[in-house]
């Protein structure tokens, strides 16, 4: 099959490519709608390791991002959802609808903590306090040279029902999925050759086709007197009427 042939097979069946990658536009809007929008907010923390002498700057920061690394794993299991909720006491009604998660900076002694919610204010408090809580954890554990720094806060947005996007995505998989159909359908359904395909198929040029007509029978001849019309085979009045009389009677 050659591109020509592809093009035309596109073409042949751009209605059913049409309509259903429209379906899929559709049903790919409507379930983004459906969706609850979540937003998210993030804080970027320093963890800093102060034990060290202040020659040893490499093994300071290997410290360093050991122990942010550390602080990531923590705030994943939850280990400071108590002291946040304290911190959080009739300012956030309902926590267990947040997710606390942390991402450490690769090679770097930066984590970065996320905190989502179906709430944009409850998602910022939340992102906003968990640094706050991991300090107080660092101060309770007795700990002199641990110390961890705030170091930048992003208010929360949202993360989900990307419609435009998903709508485009659904758009552009709709047309390479359905394309595709109409090729495997074209290939399997069985159809007259095009005149170039019968012509090279036969070894001869196609000089001319003929349309589908739709042809219409002869009227029939009405009983006893009266003038008769007659049709041809393509509808058309013939102009041939008769007598009333019979041709040869007697008078």
């Amino acid at each position: 099959m050659t591109a020509g042939d592809v093009y035309r097979a596109l073409w042949r069946h751009k209605v059913f490519i049409a309509v259903l990658t429209a379906a899929f536009v559709t049903a790919t809007w409507y379930a983004t709608k459906q969706q609850t929008q979540t937003y998210e907010a993030s804080a970027l923390v320093r963890a800093q390791e102060r034990g060290r002498k202040a020659g040893d700057a490499a093994q300071a920061l290997q410290a360093s991002v050991t122990l942010a690394q550390s602080y990531a794993k923590m705030i994943d299991s939850g280990a400071l959802d108590g002291q946040t909720r304290e911190l959080l006491a009739g300012k956030v009604r309902n926590l267990s609808g947040v997710e606390v998660s942390a991402d450490p900076v690769q090679d770097l002694d930066l984590l970065t903590i996320r905190a989502r919610s179906n709430n944009a204010r409850s998602a910022t408090i939340v992102a906003n306090a968990t640094p706050s809580a991991l300090k107080a954890f660092i101060r309770n554990s007795g700990s002199q040279s641990e110390h961890a720094v705030t170091v930048d806060t992003t208010p929360s947005s949202p993360v989900s029902r990307h419609l435009a996007l998903n709508v485009a995505l659904a758009l552009m998989l709709g047309l390479i999925f359905n394309g595709a159909l109409a090729l495997v359908l074209e290939l399997v359904r069985d159809r007259l050759p095009e005149p170039d395909e019968l012509g090279r198929a036969v070894g001869h040029p196609v000089l001319a086709t003929i349309p589908t007509m739709r042809l219409h029978g002869a009227a029939p001849v009405a009983s006893g007197g009266g003038t008769t019309q007659a049709f041809d085979s393509y509808g058309n009045e013939e102009a041939s009427p008769t007598s009333g009389s019979r041709l040869g009677s007697e008078p």
